[in-house]
């Protein structure tokens, strides 16, 4: 892979981290899809950058049984769902605008599909 490839992933890596940060306070940032776009973008640029993501505890939590097949527990599921639906639904009241309001309620219907008909859900403790 070329340096300028390289480059282009860890800058879209440490921006899609970046903001995924900001989105544990805003309710307009999706936290984990944007932490889950840093992993894979970081996992493309750097060998370095993609080892220190895979050492940190939400990837181990989260991301890295997902990517082994297993799938999420049932309480991380409705407690990731409560939490995303909750800020949909803020965003959802807060905005005037109906076409935008069309998109929130098209994003929650991919969401209830990614979390309860496409993810696995897997055992607690396994």
């Amino acid at each position: 892979m070329s340096t300028a490839r390289k480059a282009f992933f860890v800058a879209a890596g440490l921006i899609c981290f970046a903001a995924g940060t900001i989105g544990i306070f805003l309710p307009i940032l999706p936290t984990v899809p944007l932490y889950l776009l840093a992993g894979i973008c970081l996992a493309n640029g750097s060998e370095r950058l993609s080892a220190w993501f895979e050492g940190t505890g939400f990837y181990a939590d989260h991301v890295a049984p997902i990517c082994a097949g297993k799938g999420m527990t049932m309480r991380s599921k409705v407690t990731s769902f409560i939490m995303v639906t909750a800020l949909l639904a803020f965003a959802f009241y807060m905005m005037r605008a109906t076409p935008a309001k069309w998109i929130l309620v098209a994003v929650e219907l991919f969401h209830v599909w990614l979390f309860f008909a496409h993810l696995p859900t897997r055992p607690e403790g396994d």
